[in-house]
């Protein structure tokens, strides 16, 4: 509002709006009121588009951890898929196939929660793959150096499985963030949530 205010005075001179009476130089100076910059809104996530989807340590947009398999399947458009192969697993693709993003819940019961969540591509240049994004802006594509600027206290490992390594970013929240690399990678083909100790090799074997 202040940033408005001070817009319309300069809009005024130039236009040469009458002016009020002068100040009173007797007044003394007349302090200069401070502009509080406006937060970043975060936009909205669209169900229907996961590239404006965040991935937080929560989960990847509007899915989330800890949250039923079946309501939030039901939520979301149609584009998703399930079937009885994988029940417990719900899957989107891209339209031009450059990445695709996946739920799953717990094989050990149906009304297990959500417990892990996925944003994955197979795309040669991962550089220029679309998709959820962390806050501070880093998905599919990223560099481990881009992690470990953005997060210096990113842990590295590597998978139990084949050649691949990931990096885990920090917090005290149920669920963590893994960003996976393909063996002899340096950009993460992956970004995984999940409250499981490490990303699943394979949700649907």
């Amino acid at each position: 509002m202040t940033f408005a205010i001070a817009s319309g005075a300069a809009l005024c001179l130039l236009a040469g709006c009458a002016t009020s009476t002068a100040a009173d130089p007797s007044a003394g100076p007349t302090a200069t009121p401070a502009v509080t910059p406006k937060p970043t809104e975060t936009p909205e996530a669209d169900p229907a588009d996961p590239a404006t989807w965040i991935i937080s340590d929560e989960g990847i947009g509007p899915v989330e951890l800890g949250g039923d398999f079946g309501t939030v399947l039901g939520m979301l458009p149609d584009t998703w898929k399930n079937d009885e192969v994988c029940s417990w697993t719900a899957w989107w693709t891209a339209a031009d196939s450059s990445y695709g993003v996946y739920f799953v819940r717990g094989t050990e019961s149906d009304t297990a929660p959500i417990s892990e969540l996925s944003v994955y591509s197979a795309a040669e240049d991962l550089g220029t793959v679309e998709g959820p994004r962390t806050a501070e802006g880093l998905g599919v594509g990223a560099s481990t150096e881009d992690v470990l600027t953005t997060y210096p206290d990113a842990e590295q490992g590597a998978e139990e499985i084949g050649g691949g390594t990931w990096m885990r970013l920090p917090g005290d929240a149920e669920g963590h963030v893994f960003f996976q690399f393909r063996e002899g990678e340096d950009t993460a083909s992956s970004v995984t949530v999940t409250s499981r100790d490490a990303p699943s090799y394979e949700v649907c074997g």
